[in-house]
This record gives structure tokens, sequence and C-alpha cells, in this order.
């Protein structure tokens, strides 16, 4: 009996130990992929500065152009 409860201790602690590598295993798999996801969130946001920097020099130019164009039609007029 004292046998039998000794293997079973042997194998459950050989299982923590299974359990414990896989753990740290995952837990660097997600390090990397924090790493990476912040670099990719650091890509868009630039991305995005761009972006909206864009929007608002065509919004600007589209407005200069309907202010001009409406000073000239109602010059002629």
């Amino acid at each position: 009996m004292a046998n039998s409860v000794q293997d079973q201790r042997d194998k459950m602690l050989s299982l923590v130990t299974e359990t414990r590598a896989y753990q740290k295993t995952i837990f660097k798999k997600l390090d990397k992929i924090e790493e990476h996801l912040s670099v990719q969130n650091g890509r868009i946001n630039s991305l995005e500065r761009s972006q909206s920097l864009i929007k608002g020099i065509g919004i600007t130019v589209s407005l200069v152009f309907s202010a001009l164009i409406a000073l000239i039609k109602g010059e002629t007029s």
C-alpha cells in the first residue's frame, strides 16, 4: 500500500512539473505576442496621425477654394 501511495505521489509531482513547464512556455509566447502587438499599435497610431493631418489639409484647401469660388461668383453676378 505504501508503495502505491508513493507511486501516485511521484506521478502527481511529475504531472505538476510538466504543467509548470508548459505554463512557462505559454507565458513566454504571450510576452512575445504582447511585444509584437505594442509595435503594431505604435505603427497604427502614427498612420492615424498622418491620415488626420492629410484630412485636415484637404478640408482646409477645399474650404479656401469654395470661398474663392463663392467670392468670384458673387462679384460677377
